[in-house]
């Protein structure tokens, strides 16, 4: 937000003044600190005074998979390798296979199984299909 409003060559406090409903030029600086979460209300009538849409307060879509915990094997960096390279249209559908393992692993430990990793069939396995 600090970038978008020092193009735009404005303060804290003229922002706050083009801001719908008022803000405090306080309440700006914290939110460019970090200090503060802005609702939603908040980050409109923001993106209305800056003139942009509320996604700009966004990272991109790709910058949204470096949240997920750092690498601790071969396996996990070959996932956020794949993941980089994600088309953002097949997003559900990875969404609906992890749900689907998770799931998967939730009813066998609720059985009482505790299969390990290399016994639990693949979401997609090279050879023959399944009969």
């Amino acid at each position: 937000m600090k970038k978008l409003r020092t193009e735009r060559g404005l303060t804290q406090k003229e922002l706050a003044a083009r801001v719908s409903g008022g803000l405090d030029y306080t309440y700006i600086g914290k939110i460019e600190r970090g200090e503060q979460l802005p609702s939603l209300k908040i980050l409109i009538a923001l993106g209305d005074a800056l003139a942009v849409p509320v996604g700009s307060f966004f990272p991109p879509a790709a910058a949204a998979t470096s949240s997920l915990r750092p690498a601790s094997s071969g396996k996990e960096e070959e996932l956020q390798k794949e993941l980089r390279l994600l088309d953002p249209a097949d997003l559900p559908l990875l969404v609906e296979i992890v749900r689907v393992l998770n799931r998967q692993r939730k009813a066998a430990r609720k059985m009482g199984h505790s299969l390990p990793a290399e016994e639990l069939p693949l979401a997609a396995e090279d050879g023959p299909s399944y009969e």
